[in-house]
């Protein structure tokens, strides 16, 4: 067994937000739909903001972090891009700033463009949680926007459409995607981790796809330490050493876990890997995908 990690880590993926602005819907009233998928959430509907976060990250060497958009308004993606820039000026943190922005917009050009004027922006994510986004022709041609602005898109969506995550990857080989959460498998039992496997298996061999190693408290609800691990080696193991990263995926995920259990169960599961695998996972893949 190799040795235990101890060296730098990237956050690859977490989260900010502050309530007095007024930005996130379902931070103000808990949501039928996530609720069905995670229970209730009051814990986190309160301010989350950089302090907490440095707090949190601060006996785990994590250097550097990458924010992901917090499922705001819409209208504020803007707003909020420009409120975590100002964080990353004054505190050194998000190291990298991935924005929402609707590709369907007649006008993604001028979206992006305005978003890309902050030096950390380094992609989009727009949730595709059972959505027919897939389907509409103006949201391929915002994404066909991306190649030649080197920007990546995260694919944040369920484990029952992974096989239309290949689809989309596919089509935009040009594009650089990263799946988030482990494509949020939703059958945890044995039956259920080999379909899994055998969707993320044929993702796979698209090289333009990534696999981002995070939401284990919201997916497994942080139960079943085993069970969780045995899911985090099969991603890296079909994806590969250089394909994969961490990431936290706080506070949602403190829902379920502490960010020292997150730690540790990310720590054992890649205990079994060649120290220098481990950094790749932990930080060099991180540093790479998003030009930090």
């Amino acid at each position: 067994m190799s040795k235990v990690y101890s060296g730098e880590i990237i956050d690859g993926h977490m989260h900010l937000w502050d309530l007095t602005h007024g930005e996130y819907p379902w931070l103000k009233e808990e949501d039928p739909i996530f609720v069905s998928r995670i229970g209730s959430y009051k814990k986190i509907r309160k301010n989350f903001l950089i302090d907490e976060y440095q707090a949190l990250i601060k006996s785990h060497n994590v250097v550097k972090s990458v924010h992901i958009e917090a499922n705001a308004a819409p209208i504020k993606s803007l707003h909020e891009t420009a409120w975590l820039q100002k964080i990353a000026d004054s505190h050194g943190f998000p190291h990298a700033i991935v924005p929402y922005a609707d590709l369907r917009d007649p006008d993604i050009e001028n979206v992006i463009k305005d978003l890309c004027q902050f030096p950390n922006v380094r992609g989009v994510r727009q949730l595709l949680f059972d959505s027919d986004l897939p389907t509409d022709p103006n949201w391929h041609r915002g994404l066909r926007y991306f190649a030649a602005q080197h920007l990546t898109f995260e694919l944040c969506l369920f484990g029952n459409q992974l096989r239309e995550a290949a689809k989309i990857v596919k089509e935009h080989d040009d594009v650089l995607f990263i799946l988030d959460h482990l494509g949020w498998p939703e059958d945890l039992s044995d039956e259920g981790f080999s379909k899994w496997k055998e969707e993320i298996t044929h993702l796979a061999t698209y090289p333009n796809v990534h696999l981002k190693l995070s939401g284990i408290g919201l997916a497994f609800h942080g139960v079943d330490k085993e069970n969780i691990i045995r899911f985090l080696r099969a991603g890296i193991d079909i994806f590969g050493e250089d394909r994969a990263l961490f990431g936290s995926n706080v506070p949602p995920d403190s829902l379920f876990l502490s960010y020292n259990k997150i730690i540790e169960i990310f720590k054992e599961a890649l205990s079994i890997y060649d120290p220098k695998i481990q950094r790749k996972i932990f930080y060099e893949n991180a540093k790479e995908f998003y030009d930090l």
